[in-house]
């Protein structure tokens, strides 16, 4: 009898510790589990990528305006958020938002990566460190954007070059430029370079902006008149073009048209120098005396000609005593033994001089 209850109180202390024993185990791999997540959550908090996961997902078309208005960023005095994010609107709608390495900056201590729309680059994001977590992990925030040298670098817009008459108001999405960004002053340019003995030569102010994210909207207002802007995409240079006069040109039309085919009257000997020359000072006079006629060509032959397609374009008034223009015919001579036609273009800058119009300066295009 004693025997018996010996041996089941044997048993039941034994089952006593097996329950103490497994509970106290499940409570030690409960409290690992639970430390080993923590540590693996701050690990995981702890890398970049994590952090970068996260922005990456504010990159979509309803969200890139607020994050740009929240990220801090600033750009130039010509673009706001708004214009920067409707461009980035167009990339993302394009390709959705992935990121990379930034390859020669990337580090562990400073992460560095370069946002993409689909495959193109629209962004770099740098992170930076936010204290330390739990487990003694760096946590990381997004420490700045930039955009430069990515946000529509096909139109290459980080230096922009535009050229204006001198007094012109330049404004770029609406804002005013000031003098600060004038990086030459008092040019002259084609075709105005020879005028200065007989009128105030017009001068242009080129001005230079840096840092342009995207493709400007570019306004010049000369004397209260709104100036036609052309555009060198291969240089990415603008040039603001004089205003038109079409009630100088009306009058001056016949004229120009008279100096015109005289000088191609000359060219095929059926004008003469003195003629031409007549209406010439200057540079343009000394100029149209050098130029080889090609009337040799045609010594001894019997021919006719023809003055076709004539036109006048991108006239220019630059003030009351100075405007030039293009002009453009197809001067056709026909001989017993055949025909050419000589596609003649010519850019004529006139001065007054003493009432009466003369060509100062000449170009052959």
């Amino acid at each position: 009898m004693v025997n018996k209850m010996s041996k089941r109180k044997k048993t039941n202390g034994f089952k006593r510790f097996l329950m103490i024993y497994t509970a106290a185990l499940a409570i030690v791999i409960c409290l690992v589990w639970i430390l080993l997540y923590g540590l693996l959550k701050d690990y995981e908090g702890g890398r970049p990528a994590s952090t970068m996961d996260k922005i990456i997902s504010q990159f979509t078309v309803d969200n890139v305006e607020s994050l740009l208005n929240n990220s801090g960023v600033t750009y130039n005095e010509f673009e706001s958020n708004q214009i920067v994010a409707t461009y980035l609107k167009g990339q993302l709608t394009a390709g959705a938002a992935n990121y990379k390495k930034k390859s020669g900056e990337y580090a562990e201590e400073n992460p560095v990566y370069v946002v993409y729309a689909g495959e193109t680059a629209i962004a770099k994001v740098t992170l930076a460190a936010d204290g330390k977590n739990g487990h003694n992990f760096t946590k990381w925030k997004m420490g700045a954007i930039s955009f430069d040298g990515y946000a529509d670098k096909k139109q290459n817009n980080s230096a922009v070059t535009i050229q204006v008459p001198k007094g012109a108001q330049l404004s770029l999405n609406n804002v005013p430029v000031s003098a600060q960004y004038i990086s030459a002053d008092d040019q002259l340019f084609d075709p105005c370079k020879h005028v200065a003995d007989y009128v105030t030569p017009p001068v242009d102010t080129v001005y230079t902006i840096q840092g342009l994210l995207v493709k400007p909207e570019i306004s010049v207002v000369l004397n209260g008149t709104q100036l036609t802007i052309q555009e060198d995409t291969k240089k990415n240079t603008y040039t603001a073009l004089y205003p038109a006069d079409d009630t100088l040109l009306a009058q001056q039309q016949d004229y120009i048209k008279t100096i015109a085919e005289s000088y191609g009257k000359y060219i095929i000997n059926r004008g003469s120098l003195s003629t031409l020359s007549g209406y010439m000072v200057g540079y343009a006079k000394d100029y149209v005396s050098d130029i080889p006629a090609v009337w040799a060509f045609l010594y001894g032959k019997t021919y006719t000609y023809e003055f076709q397609n004539e036109n006048i374009t991108n006239f220019s008034k630059y003030s009351d005593n100075c405007f030039s223009c293009d002009v453009y015919y197809d001067l056709y001579v026909d001989y017993q033994t055949g025909n050419t036609t000589y596609n003649t273009s010519l850019t004529y800058t006139f001065v007054k001089i003493n009432g009466k119009w003369y060509v100062a300066d000449f170009i052959i295009n």
